[in-house]
């Protein structure tokens, strides 16, 4: 008996990580490039990125009604970038927007120390205040806000953003 369990509880906690792996994919790592490229790829299409970090209160309070509306807009592109200057642990910032209903959105985290460069890159304007999300309509036009969503504001955005028709 004991050498069956021996065998039976390794295979039982592989088999829990690998379908934690599947619905909580791991942060990649953000940097100028990345930026570019997530514009690239989301040509035509409204995209929502939205910058939040752990030590930002009103972000960690927020991210529940953010998974509600990931939620009821599963076509909208919606991108989640961690901010913290320290940079967060990638496996933790999965595992907190799967608690929140975001297991699926893409994230990103900071690539390395230097995120003024980044931050440029993202909005000249942009002091690094969070949250702060920019909101890329189908033909590139960007708009961004600081501080919580407002939800009911953000659906009338996406009616009015709708993606461009596929060729």
């Amino acid at each position: 008996m004991k050498t069956v369990l021996r065998f039976i509880f390794p295979l039982f906690v592989s088999l829990s990580t690998i379908s934690l792996a599947k619905s909580a994919e791991i942060p990649q790592r953000f940097d100028a490039t990345g930026w570019r490229n997530l514009l690239a790829s989301h040509r035509g299409q409204p995209l929502i990125v939205h910058f939040w970090g752990f030590t930002c209160g009103n972000c960690m309070v927020e991210l529940k009604d953010w998974g509600a509306f990931a939620q009821q807009h599963p076509d909208i592109p919606i991108v989640f970038v961690n901010w913290d200057r320290r940079g967060a642990d990638p496996a933790h910032i999965a595992q907190t927007l799967e608690k929140m209903g975001l297991g699926r959105v893409k994230s990103f985290t900071l690539a390395d120390g230097f995120e003024e460069k980044l931050r440029f890159a993202v909005d000249h304007d942009w002091l690094g205040e969070l949250p702060f999300t920019r909101l890329i309509t189908p033909g590139g036009v960007q708009t961004a806000f600081s501080g919580t969503a407002n939800f009911s504001d953000l659906s009338k955005w996406i009616d009015a953003h709708p993606a461009a028709p596929r060729k």
